[in-house]
């Protein structure tokens, strides 16, 4: 039995050969440490990572060639947790560090957020921050710009100016994509700097820091960018780094005579060796989207996004953001207890379905689906349990959580279809008198 994945929400799979190449190549013919020796191999190594940090920039500046002179604004990190880890205590510690300990802290999130940023949050209510959250349509999981617009001005009224704003661009529960450019000015029409989780949204959709204009942008390299795990970054804004603080110190191969942190961009962030194996197979990642283009990614995923949605609706399940209106699936078919999270407008989402069953559990399902058809799907509340509890699914009937398909650059039109159809049997064998 073949296997097809469709967990590309928590790790694209499979890469493109030159990312493993890459890595394979750097581990055993190199392996140094680059930038710390005048030998070849450290040049080398120093090569690979400045030529991933100008890929990242051309990527995050609208697929701009032109953006590669603005590399110094991308840090590398272990993964998206640790980039937003950076940025939201990097920012604490700032306004600490310039106004006392004891200087208020006020962060605004989404309950779309993924845990991520809820945790990071909530450890520093510990200490004294206060933390609001803007609801979405628990419909479409959308969050308007008057949802966050009230959040910010009932914060300001009580507390005053918001500290920082986080926004998560794409949903892994439902692949909601939110209007960021909107809600970003709304935050800095109340003075707060603007962090995006680009976690769901990046290499699968275009972006242009230029035109959203935050402040910051976390990403991993293991998702969409078709990388390695234990690699992602953080882009930082020019100038913004005067009031983002580091979170960790520690050897950078330069100016290594201070006692301090050197000032300049990325040093100042990137403490300790860098996961160079891992960069070198990220950077060949962002060369296969950077030379397929990133519209013709999307392409090749809303063509796969109505194929799901026309097989789910046709098999009876219903779209929760649509339950309003008539573009309903049929009350008989073999999906008619299935409720989709989201919309069915792909130029609305992500490749990312997640679904609940009245009477079989999300964990059931995934068993099934695997022991059945070989289809590999992630079953749970992916660690975004607001998001869950937004949509009704956090506990509910049948279970806790949702069954989540997710599809990626290298998904077919077969396996939408393999996938489909052993969801149908499955639900329909658990349905039969």
């Amino acid at each position: 039995m073949r296997r097809i994945y469709l967990d590309n929400a928590a790790t694209s799979f499979p890469k493109p050969p030159a990312v493993w190449e890459a890595v394979l190549r750097f581990a055993t013919q190199n392996g140094s440490s680059p930038g710390r020796g005048q030998y070849a191999e450290s040049r080398e190594g120093a090569r690979l990572i400045a030529t991933c940090r100008e890929r990242l920039s051309v990527l995050l500046h609208g697929e701009d060639p032109s953006a590669s002179r603005h590399a110094s604004r991308v840090v590398f990190a272990l993964n998206t947790s640790d980039a937003l880890n950076l940025a939201i205590k990097g920012v604490v510690r700032g306004v600490r560090l310039r106004e006392g300990l004891h200087a208020p802290v006020r962060l605004v999130t989404t309950a779309m957020d993924h845990n991520s940023v809820l945790r990071p949050f909530s450890a520093l209510v510990q200490e004294g921050a206060v933390v609001r959250h803007a609801e979405p349509d628990p419909r479409t999981g959308l969050v308007s710009e008057a949802a966050l617009e009230a959040v910010l001005s009932e914060e300001r009224r009580v507390h005053g100016a918001p500290t920082l704003v986080a926004i998560n661009w794409v949903s892994n529960v439902s692949g909601t994509i939110q209007p960021i450019e909107g809600l970003t000015r709304v935050a800095h029409a109340f003075g707060a700097p603007v962090l995006i989780d680009a976690a769901q949204g990046l290499g699968h959709l275009p972006f242009d820091v230029r035109r959203v204009g935050c402040e910051m942008v976390a990403f991993p390299g293991h998702k969409g960018l078709l990388g390695p795990q234990g690699t992602g970054g953080l882009w930082i804004a020019p100038g913004f780094e005067k009031l983002l603080a580091t979170t960790r110190e520690g050897g950078t191969g330069s100016i290594a005579e201070l006692d301090d942190q050197p000032l300049g961009m990325p040093e100042r962030y990137e403490a300790g060796s860098h996961n160079t194996v891992g960069i070198a197979g990220l950077s060949e990642g962002v060369a296969w989207l950077l030379e397929r283009t990133l519209a013709s990614v999307r392409e090749h995923e809303l063509r796969l996004i109505g194929l799901m949605v026309e097989m789910l609706t046709q098999a009876g399940a219903r779209f929760s953001g649509d339950e309003a209106s008539e573009a309903q699936g049929t009350s008989d078919g073999p999906l008619s207890g299935m409720r989709v999270l989201g919309v069915r407008d792909g130029h609305a989402r992500t490749g990312t379905f997640s679904m609940v069953h009245e009477a079989l559990g999300a964990a059931e399902l995934a068993a099934l689906l695997e022991q059945q058809a070989g289809v590999l799907a992630r079953a749970g509340i992916h660690c975004a349990p607001l998001a869950h509890r937004a949509f009704g699914t956090l506990d509910h009937a049948s279970g806790r959580g949702a069954l989540r398909m997710s599809l990626g650059p290298f998904v077919t039109e077969d396996d939408v279809c393999v996938a489909v159809a052993a969801l149908c049997d499955i639900c329909e064998q658990a349905t039969l008198p």
